[in-house]
């Protein structure tokens, strides 16, 4: 049974990962900042306590806690490392504190630990983002198509200036993946390590949330505010393209025993949407009727992002679930959610 090393075990993508490698037969051992994040884990899914361990790290740039961590089980074969500073956390103002330095050193700080205390470990599968690419402005997506080879063409000193989360964030996602390049060009480290460009991630939320639906994610409140009241008329789409979690957690899964994706940034999904198709998918779901908002008209503008994910699709012998089953499944586990206010 491969044993792998699961990072921000209670967040939305990694509820996914933990529920695909345990299907794929793996057992699992989590971290978690806190030990009620732990328990609230299992305290809604008891099903997974005979395959999943919880460690808690509370710092992810203290090397020392990772090397804790490896040191006392030395048997880890795999990292699926999805812990990473959130865009949707209002706490994170400033862009060194907030972004650069968790982002950089974040991943460093794993990295560095498992080259010098895991010495069975295979392979290293990093979440990544599209953000690390583009911020999705129109200028960017009208520049040419996105590739596993684009970078964000905004410098740490021009995101620092610019003081914005939204910037921040994307700059980080960019300057943390540089540093894992960095790091495996001179490192060579024996694992290998695969980077995975996802777009924004849709799907049915079953990690812990505090306060229910006014808990909810990004991208998960995203899909409430389309039937919650938050808008009478369909807003702009942030982002045209997306992937199902459920879709995203198999590619990690897939890609830690994939040699065709061994130390590759990969683009992944690419699906495109606009919110007007999301809405129009959530009509399908008869608990809706009546509390969609109606066509405004503003996605009519929409500049397609043309992301190229034919490589990592193909490699992992992706399939994907369609826009409808995604915000079916969606709608149900929020309107779950809501009922148990």
């Amino acid at each position: 049974m491969p044993s792998t090393l699961l990072t921000g075990a209670n967040s939305f993508l990694a509820a996914h990962v933990i529920n695909s490698l345990i299907k794929a037969g793996h057992h699992v051992t989590g971290t978690v900042r806190r030990a009620a994040a732990g328990d609230a884990i299992f305290a809604l899914h008891p099903e997974w306590k005979s395959h999943l361990d919880i460690v808690i790290v509370e710092d992810i740039t203290n090397e020392a806690s990772w090397d804790s961590i490896f040191e006392e089980k030395k048997g880890f074969n795999h990292v699926v490392h999805v812990a990473a500073p959130l865009l949707d956390n209002p706490a994170n103002t400033d862009y060194d504190r907030d972004f650069l330095k968790p982002s950089v050193e974040g991943n460093l700080a794993l990295l560095r630990s498992a080259k010098n205390n895991a010495p069975n470990l295979k392979s290293i599968v990093v979440t990544g983002s599209v953000n690390a690419s583009t911020t999705g402005s129109p200028e960017e997506l009208l520049a040419g198509p996105l590739t596993n080879s684009t970078w964000l063409p905004i410098t740490q000193e021009q995101a620092r200036a610019m003081n914005n989360p939204y910037i921040s964030y994307c700059s980080g996602k960019k300057e943390g993946e540089l540093a894992i390049w960095d790091f495996v060009k001179e490192s060579a480290p024996k694992f290998s390590v695969t980077v995975l460009l996802p777009a924004l991630i849709f799907g049915p939320p079953i990690e812990p949330l505090k306060g229910g639906v006014k808990g909810l994610h990004y991208s998960s409140n995203v899909i409430y505010s389309l039937f919650n009241g938050s808008n009478s008329t369909i807003p702009a789409t942030t982002f045209p393209s997306y992937i199902d979690v459920r879709d995203l957690a198999d590619a990690h899964v897939k890609a830690l025993t994939e040699p065709k994706v061994a130390n590759k940034r990969l683009t992944i999904g690419g699906n495109k949407m606009t919110y007007t198709a999301l809405v129009h998918a959530l009509a399908k779901v008869p608990a809706l009727n009546g509390r969609l908002p109606t066509d405004s008209g503003e996605d009519q503008k929409v500049i397609p992002a043309n992301i190229i994910a034919e490589e990592g699709n193909e490699a992992l012998n992706m399939t994907f679930r369609s826009l409808e089953e995604t915000m079916a499944d969606t709608a149900k586990r929020i309107l779950e959610l809501e009922g148990q206010q």
